[in-house]
């Protein structure tokens, strides 16, 4: 019989999303925090909507 969730599945669907969407700075202020919800509540699908939706920041190149 299979057991319950172990920790590391729990690390990698539920943890480390969520530290990225925090860390990331591919939004900002109240997105940021509907992100986190999102990826707390719905962990795997907010996230991959989350890099789909948003666009890394962009650099600014000077000459």
């Amino acid at each position: 019989m299979m057991g319950g969730i172990s920790i590391w599945h729990f690390l990698i669907i539920m943890v480390l999303p969520l530290i990225h969407v925090i860390l990331s700075s591919r939004s900002h202020g109240g997105a940021k925090f509907g992100w986190s919800l999102a990826v707390v509540f719905f962990p795997l699908l907010s996230y991959i909507i989350y890099l789909i939706v948003t666009q890394p920041a962009k650099r600014v190149q000077q000459s």
